[in-house]
């Protein structure tokens, strides 16, 4: 997973509040001790703030920021973490002297692994599979919600010869739902293709191809 970029104005103001909590659990800590007169072994030290920081931080960044209670939030960022199944309109034919033509690529998956600060965009089809190597996702409060990434792709063994390795970029537009991914993609020197692609996500889980697959049918 790599960093993202995101407009969300709270990547400035949610540390400071991470640090005041871990500051009142050290305080808790220390009164707890005391009044309990309870001492810890010489061998294992109690939690300091930077401690209790350290640990509230990656719970959050894991876990909390996308949990949400009735109209309680805790992040503004949405959370695009899970499988997605769609179509790539390509205007690649992956044959020479042919005119500009558009090729349906069906049953392609999308997953998306996200915390608060880290991103993974993995694109698989038939013949190929991509990641992300780095990333932006913009909010719903943007005049543009997005997820937009720059990707590698990597042909498989049985691919056509004239695929190959290549870099690109992808520019999905989010919903107002947050349940579907659609917009385009440009490709760069090896292939210099342009399409659409279009995402429908089926779960928040990260679901193998053939159940993927499966839940688009029912």
């Amino acid at each position: 997973m790599h960093a993202y970029a995101t407009n969300a104005s709270e990547r400035k103001s949610t540390p400071i509040w991470l640090a005041f909590f871990a500051i009142v659990a050290s305080l808790i800590l220390s009164s707890g001790l005391q009044l309990t007169k309870l001492q810890a072994p010489w061998w294992l030290d109690s939690p300091s703030v930077m401690g209790f920081y350290g640990l509230i931080y990656q719970w959050f960044d894991k876990y909390l920021w996308c949990q949400q209670f009735k109209f309680i939030s805790f992040s503004s960022i949405p959370n695009l973490q899970g499988t997605w199944v769609g179509v790539i309109h390509s205007s690649y034919s992956g044959e020479t002297n042919v005119p500009d033509t558009t090729t349906d690529i069906p049953d392609v998956i999308l997953y998306v692994r996200q915390t608060w600060t880290q991103l993974n965009v993995r694109l698989t089809t038939q013949n190929s599979s991509s990641y992300s190597i780095m990333g932006t996702v913009n909010t719903h409060k943007s005049s543009e919600p997005c997820l937009k990434y720059e990707y590698m792709n990597e042909p498989s063994a049985l691919s056509i010869d004239t695929m190959n390795a290549h870099r690109g970029t992808a520019n999905l537009q989010l919903s107002p739902d947050g349940q579907e991914l659609a917009g385009d993609y440009f490709t760069g020197r090896g292939r210099q293709n342009i399409g659409k692609m279009e995402f429908k996500r089926v779960s928040r889980e990260y679901l193998t191809r053939v159940e993927a697959l499966r839940r688009v049918t029912q």
